[in-house]
């Protein structure tokens, strides 16, 4: 039976015309390729060389043979290159579920610092709700998701990425941005932006103040933490928001403050439970992780975190 051993001996004595450079170029002796040659010849039932004042000749039943394997050979580097492409993040696409509170403040300079290192990837980002996040990733509608919360799902494997504490946010020229700490006691009757019914942490919030026995003001819901901090800047109120979103309004003239008793937040990445996450999300999450860090740590105000 032919093997590819012998395809690669006829091959390296067809380029390089002669048995010593072909057994230099495959790192065997001259014996073994001539042997090799000799195999072949007997599988194929033809001769492939003559011999003529030293140089091998090749047959016409040789060319002829040869114009399959170098085209064989060319497919096989095209998939070298292409295995080398995909090992170096040359190539590929990533396909990206997120949840807006990430995907508005810290996804969009991590994404650009990611995609400048491998620019031969396609990243393709859709921003949703966290349970939305899950259904597509469950349905490997994407390669992986990123959500605020911890659950367990039989249907995706949630991998923590950054737990934080809600913060409070403000106008700076509000009674309680003078205080390093904000109490829930201080937060009896103000007007009070809240995140709605359908986001993950509003039951904890709901569920502090009432143990507390302290009644907010309740004035406006929202869905997203970037519009309650739009509705703080409009005067509308204090909100509790996760610590990524405060942290991204600073700059815009909000005050953030933390919270007593600290209410927790978590981000998570999702992946399906029934395929294995590539190279390339690995290195993605990593990065994500370490780009969290960086910015929960760099907050004017620590905030409280663990990175797992």
């Amino acid at each position: 039976m032919i093997n590819l051993r012998q395809i690669e001996a006829f091959r390296a004595v067809m380029v390089h015309k002669t048995v010593t450079r072909a057994a230099q170029t495959l790192h065997v002796s001259q014996p073994a390729v001539s042997r090799l040659v000799g195999d072949l010849e007997f599988h194929v039932g033809f001769a492939l060389f003559q011999r003529h004042k030293g140089r091998l000749i090749p047959t016409p039943e040789a060319l002829a043979l040869y114009e399959d394997v170098e085209r064989a050979f060319v497919g096989l580097d095209k998939i070298t290159d292409t295995a080398r492409e995909i090992r170096e993040f040359r190539t590929g696409r990533l396909l990206l579920s997120c949840m807006p509170a990430l995907a508005l403040n810290a996804l969009p300079t991590m994404i650009n610092a990611f995609s400048e290192r491998h620019p031969g990837i396609t990243i393709s980002l859709q921003v949703h709700s966290s349970q939305r996040v899950l259904e597509w990733v469950a349905t490997q509608q994407c390669d992986a998701g990123l959500i605020g919360m911890q659950l367990v799902d039989p249907s995706v494997t949630i991998r923590p990425i950054a737990s934080g504490a809600l913060r409070l946010v403000m106008l700076p020229d509000h009674s309680l941005a003078s205080q390093p700490v904000v109490n829930i006691e201080d937060l009896e009757g103000e007007p009070f932006v809240s995140l709605g019914q359908t986001q993950d942490v509003r039951p904890l919030i709901d569920q502090v103040f009432q143990q507390a026995g302290i009644k907010r003001r309740m004035r406006i819901e929202t869905q997203l933490s970037s519009v309650a901090c739009e509705l703080v800047l409009a005067g509308a109120g204090v909100s509790l928001i996760d610590p990524i979103t405060a942290d991204s309004y600073l700059s815009q003239g909000l005050v953030s403050r933390p919270f007593t008793p600290e209410i927790p937040f978590h981000y998570s990445a999702v992946l399906p439970a029934f395929r294995p996450p590539s190279r390339l999300v690995l290195e993605f999450l990593e990065e994500l992780k370490r780009h969290l860090a960086d910015q929960l740590d760099t907050s004017p105000t620590p905030l409280t975190h663990n990175i797992s």
